[in-house]
């Protein structure tokens, strides 16, 4: 599977915890910019990483289930779920970078509040912030949708610990699979808000570089 998706280099930056200030600036708007953009890149990385996990998984899969070994799922031995646990730690840090990314926003929402300046480009940070909210409202959608996948897929492996015949095999395998198709379908969405965020960014620094 080629990677999902690839725009701006990914550049890990610390995860700024501040919230709102009574009173803020120019300064704390081009630091939210720019911390949004590393926000943005470490979704980017985060959902690559799970996309990289699912491919392992099914190889996993079908060297757990070539051992014919009940125990290896009863006991949670089975590669795959090391695997959910990978899936899992990387959804959490999606979750993180997109409550960031908000807090970050909130800042920029702030600023737009405080009204015009000439020296910040008001009517892109407006469309950044509008965008950044959409992007966020998408993430959190995904965040719940594939935690519930990963536990539908948890539920499955565990089971297989306890009933290995051939239906309930096949019945679980089409059960993950269409939950995966549902998920996938989300994912085309988070990556269209990821580029109309980019864009979004892009031109808050053409402008910020056409008043310098």
């Amino acid at each position: 599977m080629k990677r999902w998706v690839q725009t701006a280099a990914i550049t890990i930056g610390a995860v700024s915890l501040a919230g709102c200030s009574e009173s803020v600036g120019i300064e704390d708007a081009t630091s939210s910019v720019a911390e949004i953009e590393n926000q943005k890149d470490n979704v980017i990385a985060y959902i690559n990483e799970i996309l990289a996990q699912e491919e392992e998984m099914l190889e996993g899969f079908e060297e757990d289930l070539a051992e014919n070994e009940a125990e290896l799922f009863s006991a949670r031995e089975a590669q795959v779920f090391a695997n959910l646990e990978e899936r899992e730690s990387h959804l959490a840090a999606i979750n993180d970078s997109a409550q960031a990314m908000q807090m970050e926003n909130d800042i920029i929402a702030t600023v737009l509040e405080d009204g015009d300046s000439e020296e910040l480009p008001m009517d892109e940070l407006e469309q950044l912030n509008e965008q950044t909210a959409s992007l966020h409202n998408e993430l959190n959608e995904f965040v719940e949708t594939y935690g519930s996948e990963l536990q539908t897929q948890d539920d499955y492996f565990s089971g297989l610990g306890e009933d290995s015949d051939f239906e309930f095999l096949a019945d679980g395998i089409e059960t993950v699979n269409e939950a995966q198709e549902d998920v996938h379908e989300l994912l085309e969405s988070i990556h269209d808000e990821l580029l109309t965020t980019e864009a979004a960014l892009e031109d808050v620094e053409i402008s910020e570089e056409a008043s310098s």
